[in-house]
């Protein structure tokens, strides 16, 4: 495929650009903003994410499970995940092949070398553990010099031939990573000879993917988050341009943006990717619509959502209003593509509090990160990793058929951000997202602020959040209440203070350290019917964790039980309840505390 010049580049972007101002136009909507203007018009934050390093993780399940993910792929072994790219070069290649989908002969030969860089840095970033970011600069060395020797820039012909931007954009990512949060000056050299390089091998177009099977299979709109930073890493604005050329205007963000569901039938992960790209379109160039498209989206897949928070089996949003969600249970066992679907997720919830600051979107994303990502099965030692979690009658967590595929990568950015998800800050006031043992680190004019969370939510109730440096303590303090829980109380140094659910609790005073806030957050446990038209199959929730029912026996999804009313506390046990079910007891436990037993997750209920 001949790639496209400068020129034809440029050329290409202004029709294209044209094409989204006419569209706009006939919806009632405006048009993109050209790149010229964008420095003038950037789209507003309400809030802003910590950077990585301004807040640790001291304790509970979200801390042991990013140190297992930190541990396991730091000790991957470099030559071998190297091999594949050296072979492409014709360079010494020692070490063991991958395997699976990573190999030369694999499904996306190479695919997910550039995301295990950027989540190591991310985590070398947040730990600052000088080991970490000594593996990011040995692996962008040992890529740069094989990628820059090799005529072809892919690592196999199937990667070039039907996922060139799709890997591209994990080469670029991790590049801008190693860069920015590793410190790696080649990252930063690299960018413009991947993207040159890579280029002729990617569509003119940026075309939509419908479904889990059908052509065309490469994902052009997911490049232009990813490029908007490397217009800003460079300075050149033919990225920006290009970025722009790629966003995927006519089949989603300009529907999205007018109110138009378009959801069903397309390519649930990649199309939710992708709202990241509106996400940095919305911050780049200042245009509204973008802002709109992903509000919008977040409403639309709502009602798409399992009780987990996930969205798409077999990969794919579904029609609405048909029991299409409750018919996948017999009909898939691939319900949800975890580590990357959540990773899109939890991106597109990020973006929207950071556009809105509204407290909705924190109670999805805690949903979600408890039950998808924090909730799969660990990975082994020669490329068994999650892919899809399976909410069936007989449900169990297994590794993908394949070796290395394309979750491997998510998972360990995604579990690298988990540090972004708790906290955000304006200059005025510090947003607390997530209840989880941590600091917080605000760097701020009127001096630095430290927090320092203590709880064993969501197993226990309470939570304290303890004032330890409070700069010249004029802040404010937004604690999200969720909109599931009762009775929530809230109290400063012991003084009563509102808590109301499905709102932020806002404690405005002068701060000083020592000061104390006391949350107490019930639980309750409750039922999520899977869909309008199956409202007596529905699944257990206490509070924001999906709770399952653990070694089923054939035809209990048949049986009905009155949930969850019938469900007593197990003793000793905090988290785990019990029911009796005809002659027979069944245990559930939270989702996230499942190995290898099966579990059903949807009942009948009476």
């Amino acid at each position: 495929m001949k790639g496209l010049t400068d020129t034809a580049l440029s050329r290409r972007s202004l029709i294209h650009c044209s094409i989204c101002a006419t569209a706009g136009s006939a919806l009632g909507m405006p048009g993109l903003v050209p790149a010229a203007h964008a420095a003038a018009l950037p789209g507003k934050e309400v809030m802003h994410e910590f950077a990585y390093g301004k807040v640790r993780l001291t304790g509970g399940r979200l801390k042991a499970h990013y140190d297992h993910i930190q541990s396991h792929y730091l000790a991957l072994d470099n030559d071998r995940i190297l091999k594949v790219f050296r072979e492409n070069a014709g360079l010494p290649a020692p070490g063991p092949n991958m395997g699976g989908w990573y190999d030369r002969d694999g499904f996306v030969p190479g695919l997910t070398l550039g995301q295990y860089i950027s989540g190591l840095a991310r985590l070398g970033a947040t730990t600052g553990d000088k080991m970490i970011h000594a593996k990011v600069a040995a692996l962008v060395r040992g890529f740069g010099e094989a990628f820059v020797k090799a005529s072809n820039p892919y690592a196999g012909p199937k990667a070039q031939e039907q996922w060139a931007a799709y890997v591209m954009d994990k080469y670029v990512v991790g590049m801008i990573d190693a860069y920015r949060l590793s410190g790696v000056e080649q990252a930063k050299s690299l960018l413009p000879i991947i993207i040159e390089k890579c280029r002729p091998y990617i569509s003119p177009v940026s075309r939509d993917r419908i479904g889990k099977v059908n052509p065309p299979y490469d994902e052009t709109y997911v490049l232009p988050e990813n490029l908007f930073h490397v217009a800003d890493i460079t300075g050149d604005d033919r990225y920006r341009q290009m970025a722009i050329h790629y966003l995927l205007d006519k089949e989603w963000f300009d529907p999205l943006a007018a109110g138009q569901d378009v959801l069903p039938e397309k390519h649930a992960y990649s199309h939710t990717i992708a709202l990241s790209s509106g996400a940095q379109a919305y911050l780049h160039l200042g245009d509204a619509k973008y802002r709109r498209a992903l509000e919008n989206a977040w409403k639309f897949m709502e009602p798409q959502r399992f009780a987990s928070g996930g969205w798409g089996p077999e990969e794919q949003f579904v029609h609405l209003h048909q029991g299409k969600l409750a018919a996948s249970l017999k009909t898939s066992k691939a319900h949800f593509e975890t580590p990357c679907g959540s990773f899109a997720d939890l991106k597109l919830a990020r973006y929207l509090i950071r556009f809105t600051g509204a407290p909705q979107y924190g109670d999805g994303l805690e949903r979600t990160l408890y039950n998808t990502m924090l909730a799969t099965r660990l990975p082994d030692s020669d490329g068994g990793y999650p892919y899809y979690s399976d909410y069936g009658s007989a449900g169990e967590k297994r590794y993908y058929f394949q070796k290395w595929p394309c979750c491997s990568g998510t998972l360990v950015q995604g579990v690298a951000d988990y540090v972004l998800n708790l906290y955000f800050h304006d200059d005025d006031n510090l947003l607390v997202n997530l209840y989880a043992p941590s600091e917080v680190t605000w760097d701020r004019p009127g001096g630095a602020v430290e927090v320092v969370q203590e709880t064993s939510y969501p197993a226990a109730n309470s939570v304290k959040l303890r004032v330890r440096k409070a700069g010249n303590g004029r802040f404010a303090m937004k604690l999200r209440i969720p909109a599931w829980t009762r009775g929530a109380t809230l109290k400063v140094n012991g003084a009563p203070h509102p808590a109301t659910p499905g709102q932020l609790a806002v404690i405005s005073r002068t701060w000083k350290a020592g000061d104390v806030i006391d949350l107490v957050i019930p639980q309750p446990l409750r039922t999520l019917p899977i869909d309008d038209q199956n409202p007596n199959l529905a699944a257990v929730m206490r509070g924001a964790v999906m709770y399952v029912g653990i070694n089923p026996w054939e035809g209990i999804d048949q049986q009905p039980i009155a949930l969850p009313q019938a469900l007593e506390p197990m003793p000793g046990q905090p988290e785990g309840y019990r029911t009796r079910v005809g002659d027979r007891d069944l245990a559930f436990v939270p989702y996230y505390a499942v190995d290898t037993e099966r579990s059903a997750t949807y009942f009948r209920t009476a």
